[in-house]
C-alpha cells in the first residue's frame, strides 16, 4: 500500500521568499512561460532536512506552474510527516510512501506516474545539486531543441568529495560509455529533465528499481532516438561517509544491476538463441580455441628468416620472460575478445533490433524522421 497526501491548486502561491539566483537570469526568466514542471523527489530518511530543501525547490520555480511529487522510499524516520508538514504550510507537494524500501528507481517510477506536468524532473532529495539548476536544464534542452537533458558534474567541481567516490564515479563512467556507447559524460548525476513524451514511451521499458535506473533509462532515450543534452552543474557534497550512502554492497548490486541492463540491452537477449544454437555458440568458442593453440603448436618449431622472424619476435613478445610472456598474452587476447563483443554487440543491436518484444531491444528509432533531419540540419548551420 502507498500512503499520498497532496495540497490545493497547484497555482497556489508557493511558501518561501523571492526568486533564486538562478531564476532572476536571463535564460531563467525567459523561460517564465513554459509549460507546467514537475519535479520528482525520491526521499529515504531524509526527516532532518526535506522541509528546508522543498522550501528551496519552491523558491528556485516561483513564479513557474510547478508541482512538487516526494515518494517516500520506506523511510523509517518522519520523512513523511515533514513533507505533509510542508503541503499543510502552503507548498505544491505530493507526498507518498512505500511501505517498504523498493529503490531509487522504483520511487521515481511511481513519482512520474502521479505527475501531470509537460515537463517532468528527476531531482535528489538531498539537493547536492542546487534546484535552480532544474531551470539551467530546461533553456539547455530548449536551445539545442532536445527532449531531455540531464546535468554534468565538472571534474573541476570535486572539492570536498572523497577520493573514493571520485574514483568510484570514473570508473562507472567508463563502465557505461564501453558497454552502452551513450553520448554523455555521465549518467548519475541527481537532476535531469524531460518532455513527458520521453518518458511515457520510456518508462515502460525499464525494468531496475535501484540504483542504475537511470542508465537504463538513458538508454531507452537512446533506442527510441531522442536527443538528450548535458548542461554543467555544481554539487554540493554532505554526506559523511566516504562513499556517500552508498555502501560497498550497493556499489557490486549497481555493478550487477548494469551488467544485466547490458544483457537485456544486447543483441544475444533479442535473439534469445534455442539449445541447439548455444551449443553450437560453444563449439565455435571451442574450435577457435583449439585452433589458435594449434597453429602456435605448429609455428613454434619452424625456423623463421629476415623481416619475418623479426615481425613474429615482437608479434609474440619473445623479448619478455616466458612467464610473463604467456600471461600477458592471455590477458590481452582475452581483453579483445571482450571488447570485440561489446562492438559487435552494438553493430548487431543497430542493424537487426526490430523485433518488439515490450523490453528495451526492440526499441527502434522511430522519432528520427524528415523534421529531425531538418532540425539537426538547422543546428549545424
Amino acid at each position: 500500500m502507498a500512503d499520498r497526501t497532496g495540497t490545493g491548486s497547484p497555482r497556489d502561491t508557493p511558501r518561501g521568499g523571492g526568486r533564486s539566483e538562478a531564476v532572476s537570469s536571463p535564460r531563467a526568466a525567459s523561460s517564465a512561460r513554459a509549460a507546467r514542471i514537475s519535479v520528482v523527489l525520491p526521499a529515504y530518511n531524509e526527516a532532518a532536512h526535506i522541509y528546508a530543501n522543498l522550501e528551496e525547490v519552491a523558491r528556485a520555480l516561483d513564479g513557474r506552474d510547478y508541482e512538487l511529487i516526494v515518494v517516500d522510499d520506506g523511510s523509517s524516520d518522519s520523512t513523511l510527516e515533514e513533507c505533509r508538514r510542508a503541503a499543510r504550510d502552503g507548498l505544491r507537494v505530493v507526498a507518498m510512501r512505500h511501505d517498504r524500501n523498493e529503490g531509487k528507481g522504483a520511487a521515481l517510477a511511481r513519482g512520474f506516474d502521479a505527475s501531470s506536468g509537460d515537463l517532468v524532473a528527476f531531482l535528489d532529495a538531498d539537493l547536492e545539486i542546487a534546484p535552480s539548476y532544474v531551470l539551467d536544464l530546461e533553456a539547455a534542452m530548449e536551445d539545442a531543441g532536445a527532449d531531455g537533458a540531464v546535468g554534468l558534474r565538472l571534474a573541476s567541481d570535486s572539492g570536498g568529495v572523497p577520493l573514493h567516490r571520485r574514483a568510484l564515479s570514473r570508473a562507472y563512467r567508463f563502465l557505461v560509455s564501453l558497454l552502452f556507447g551513450l553520448p554523455l559524460t555521465e549518467t548519475q548525476a541527481g537532476i535531469k529533465l524531460f518532455r513527458r513524451q520521453v518518458l511515457l514511451e520510456g518508462m515502460p521499458r525499464v525494468a531496475t528499481r535501484r540504483f542504475a535506473f537511470d542508465v537504463e533509462l538513458l538508454v531507452a532515450c537512446q533506442r527510441y532516438g531522442y536527443e538528450i543534452v548535458e548542461c554543467p552543474v555544481q554539487r554540493r557534497y554532505v554526506r559523511p561517509r566516504a562513499l556517500g550512502r552508498i555502501t560497498a554492497g550497493q556499489a557490486l548490486l549497481t555493478l550487477w544491476e548494469t551488467l544485466d541492463i547490458y544483457y537485456r540491452s544486447s543483441f544475444w537477449y533479442w535473439l534469445r538463441p534455442a539449445r541447439a544454437t548455444k551449443l553450437w555458440m560453444l563449439a565455435l568458442v571451442i574450435g577457435l580455441l583449439l585452433l589458435g593453440v594449434g597453429i602456435g603448436k605448429l609455428i613454434t618449431p619452424l625456423v623463421l628468416q629476415g623481416p619475418v622472424k623479426q615481425a613474429f619476435y615482437v608479434l609474440a613478445l619473445q623479448f619478455l620472460p616466458r612467464a610473463l610472456r604467456d600471461w600477458l598474452l592471455v590477458v590481452v587476447g582475452l581483453a579483445m575478445a571482450v571488447a570485440a563483443l561489446v562492438m559487435l554487440n552494438r553493430s548487431l543491436v543497430a542493424a537487426f533490433a526490430r523485433r518488439d518484444r515490450g523490453d528495451l531491444t526492440g526499441i527502434w528509432q522511430r522519432h528520427v524522421g524528415a523534421d529531425d533531419t531538418e532540425r539537426g540540419q538547422e543546428r549545424r548551420q
